[in-house]
C-alpha cells in the first residue's frame, strides 16, 4: 500500500497500492478506519479487516 484515505461522510476508504492501482472500498465504519490508520501493520490490518468484506467495484484512477 502506498497510500490511504477516507471519506467520513460517504463511507468510503480510498487504497492505492504500490501497483498503481487504486481502489475504493464502499460502507466502512469509521472505526475500522481508525483502527487501519493506528494499525503497526497496514497490510495485515487490511488482509484481516478490510479485504473481501466490502463492496468493490473495479476502480481505477
Amino acid at each position: 500500500m502506498i497510500k490511504a484515505s477516507y471519506d467520513k461522510d460517504k463511507k468510503e476508504l480510498q487504497v492505492t497500492f504500490a501497483t498503481g492501482k487504486t481502489y475504493i472500498y464502499y460502507n466502512v465504519s469509521e472505526e475500522v478506519w481508525i483502527g487501519f490508520k493506528n494499525a503497526p501493520s497496514k497490510g495485515s490490518y487490511f488482509s484481516r479487516f478490510i479485504k473481501g468484506k466490502y463492496p468493490l467495484p473495479n476502480s481505477n484512477f
